[in-house]
């Protein structure tokens, strides 16, 4: 998410959302009861409006032109993906092998969207979570709902270790290749000190919505990498570098199916998306998906070819750590990845938090009011949990690469796996006898796709787990005093 990333204008609803809103239905409240209820629940939901709430009134009751819709599913899946594709280029096999998956995994993608979305239709459901309950009911509402909270959960991990990979660059640039012999520069400290500092006070709010400030300076952030590839590749006139043209073996191959597709996902905030287009049609839809994903794969290609090509088998998980800061270009991409890290962590584990939330509720069968008494209690206890224990990871973790695999893992489930679901059980409810021509392909095909996922899923578990080869990691503490990054001298 792209992941990782969740847009501060879209709508995002969870389970703790749930406890209100569904429980006071089944036990037969009037309607104003459940909206007063659902309006008391949105300050604690920043993802729902930005800081001029007016406006975003009167752009919703307008709705998002199918442009716009593109410009939305873009700005969503463009996260810290992107930083992993030159790496994932070279566990693919080469350029040729990685563009194939890229390829492939966009096609699949397109028709989950489009599953989503006309699944969406048949009950007029304004949520992920809401066609899954529709579709799924309540066991697999649930069971996304965890999946999701994983992937928050993850992303926020690798924003740590983001942090800690530019505060390493400028150390690097600053103080020479021995920079954490000092105790307070080493990367343990550095990334402990900035999100205990700049990050855990933010967590415990119930509104995080300030931070849509520094959503231009996201996209930005974002987008640098695609431009620094380019210059590097230009620049650094790279020689005698690795590059491969066919795989190692076929397992890292298939591993980086979902860690390239993890690029693209934005499959939880397209039923939102499709949801507020002033025209809500699949013809609509269709144009704002197949244009979006051609411009985030424009965007990573570009990203995983340059950057591929710089550094060959030598280049590192995250390609912002292969250039030198010293670089005035460089220095400013360092520092707007900085800034969008440290913005985007709040939210997402505001997300994550109210997701945890709502799962323990449900599992516990709380009563909203028994919900709603503990609300304080249980934010500051899940929030300071969350990030406690992500903290610890991202210090412990060498190499953002294991993270990306995890996640791509976690995120197939909800790229395929209910999608699929969500297909197989629409035909069955309509034509259980399968009786229409259509209805044993469209059976087929979302058994296909949830296999896809499932195999994604088992795999990339598999050479994350049980794979013992060597990473490929830059540590720049111990890289040669010359200014610059030597790709050769950069695997360890």
């Amino acid at each position: 998410m792209s992941s990782s990333d969740l847009n501060t204008s879209l709508l995002w609803q969870t389970l703790s959302k749930d406890v209100y809103t569904h429980n006071r239905i089944e036990k037969g409240f009037p309607p104003d009861v459940i909206s007063e209820v659902h309006e008391s629940m949105m300050e604690s939901q920043p993802l729902l409006m930005s800081a001029s709430q007016q406006t975003k009134k009167v752009k919703q009751k307008e709705g998002a032109s199918w442009l716009t819709a593109s410009f939305l599913l873009v700005n969503t899946a463009l996260g810290v993906g992107i930083l992993n594709f030159p790496a994932a280029y070279d566990q693919a096999g080469g350029i040729f092998y990685a563009t194939l998956i890229q390829g492939i995994m966009v096609t699949l993608m397109l028709s989950t969207m489009l599953i989503l979305a006309y699944c969406s239709d048949l009950n007029g459901d304004m949520t992920y979570h809401d066609v899954l309950l529709s579709m799924c009911g309540k066991k697999g509402q649930q069971l996304a709902a965890v999946s999701i909270t994983l992937t928050l959960y993850c992303v926020c991990i690798a924003t740590l270790i983001v942090i800690g990979d530019q505060i390493d660059n400028l150390f690097y640039t600053i103080f020479g290749p021995g920079f954490c012999e000092r105790f307070y520069l080493r990367r343990t400290f550095t990334i402990s000190v900035i999100a205990i500092i700049f990050i855990l006070p933010t967590c415990f709010c119930k509104r995080v919505d300030f931070l849509g400030y520094i959503g231009s300076i996201g996209i930005f952030a974002m987008l640098y990498p695609v431009f620094l590839t380019v210059y590097g590749y230009f620049k650094l006139s790279p020689k005698d570098v690795i590059i491969k043209t066919k795989p190692d073996d076929l397992s890292e191959m298939f591993a980086m199916f979902p860690v390239l597709g993890l690029g693209y996902q934005c499959q939880e905030v397209v039923v939102p998306v499709y949801s507020c287009m002033r025209e809500r049609n699949l013809c609509n839809f269709v144009k704002s998906s197949v244009l979006s994903m051609a411009v985030l794969f424009v965007l990573y290609s570009i990203t995983g070819c340059f950057g591929y090509l710089t550094f060959g088998s030598h280049v590192a998980h995250n390609v912002m750590k292969m250039y030198d800061a010293g670089d005035g270009f460089v220095m400013v991409g360092v520092i707007a990845l900085i800034v969008k890290m440290i913005a985007t962590y709040p939210i997402l584990a505001l997300c994550g938090r109210d997701a945890a939330a709502g799962i323990y509720a449900e599992l516990r069968g709380l009563k909203p009011s028994e919900f709603a008494a503990t609300e304080r209690t249980r934010r500051y206890v899940v929030a300071a949990l969350w990030f406690t224990s992500s903290l610890l990871l991202a210090v412990l973790t060498e190499s953002i690469g294991v993270v990306f695999k995890y996640l791509g893992s976690v995120a197939s489930a909800n790229i395929f796996v209910y999608p699929g679901i969500c297909l197989f059980q629409m035909v069955m409810k309509q034509d259980p006898d399968l009786q229409r021509r259509k209805s044993p392909y469209l059976v087929a095909y979302s058994i296909f796709v949830t296999g896809v996922g499932a195999f994604c899923v088992g795999v990339v578990l598999f050479e994350a787990i049980l794979s013992r080869g060597p990473e490929t990691t830059v540590n720049l503490c111990h890289l040669p005093v010359n200014g610059t990054i030597n790709a050769n001298a950069a695997k360890l």
